[in-house]
């Protein structure tokens, strides 16, 4: 006969077991830090290997299997106390985090899908299953590759190549309190740097600039079509609007 402490505890497992399965370790875009009370919405292609990094240096943690801050793993199994992975939803709903500070980085629409096209579809030999899943094949045109994308609902779409929007905000809101660019990382990381260690004293430093690729700056834009810009303007349109509202159009 089981004791009720033991049945609660077997309920846990299994809530945490579906949990997992409804809300798979891909969609827990923010990494929350209980202790610091501080939160980042992670973007694919928008420095975020770089800013991962920083973040794991600075709170001292580590992976006893030798994974890499750039690994979702080496979040997932950080233990609970340190590290909280969550959906923006359920960051919004958390009470736990409206005391807290959040922040990410965003990077220019087009410069982001150039960047992702260059490292996940010509550099690499296979093709990530979600991207396959889309009909991405290796090798792909770069016109060819944002026809695909243009017409693939984010719901669809693999991480590196949803819109920057749909991870940000929620029933319509912008969820993090301070969103920075790439393209003025320098300015915009020195703030979140001053924010942090005005709230716990820790300083994250100077961003690692890793896996900066060539021309990847939003001028990549005077080297396209009409045609493709005009699908990236139309498919990024909620990232231009909020986060580019200085630019008329996808070329900035």
């Amino acid at each position: 006969m089981t004791t009720p402490k033991r049945d609660l505890s077997v309920l846990r497992r299994m809530a945490r077991t579906l949990s997992r399965r409804i809300s798979p370790g891909v969609e827990r875009h923010v990494i929350w830090l209980p202790q610091a009370q501080i939160g980042y919405f992670r973007i694919g292609k928008a420095a975020n290997t770089s800013i991962r990094t920083a973040l794991a240096q600075a709170f001292g943690l580590t992976s006893a299997k030798g994974l890499r801050p750039a690994k979702d793993a080496f979040w997932s199994r950080q233990p609970r106390h340190l590290v909280r992975r969550m959906r923006p939803a359920t960051y919004a709903l958390s009470p736990a985090t409206r005391a807290g500070w959040s922040f990410s980085f965003v990077r220019h629409p087009v410069a982001r899908l150039y960047s992702c096209w260059h490292n996940k579809v010509i550099e690499n030999p296979v093709i990530l299953p979600a991207m396959a899943d889309m009909g991405i094949d290796h090798g792909m045109p770069f016109d060819d590759f944002v026809a695909l994308v243009a017409c693939t609902p984010d719901a669809k779409t693999e991480i590196h190549l949803r819109s920057q929007a749909s991870i940000l905000t929620w029933h319509g809101r912008v969820l993090p309190d301070f969103i920075g660019r790439v393209e003025d990382a320098e300015t915009d990381w020195a703030h979140v740097r001053w924010e942090i260690r005005m709230r716990c004293g820790t300083d994250p430093g100077p961003m690692l600039r890793r896996n900066i690729r060539g021309q990847t700056a939003p001028e990549i834009a005077e080297t396209l079509s009409p045609k493709t810009l005009a699908l990236i303007s139309e498919r990024y349109a909620e990232d231009f609007r909020l986060f580019y509202s200085e630019a008329d159009d996808a070329s900035g």
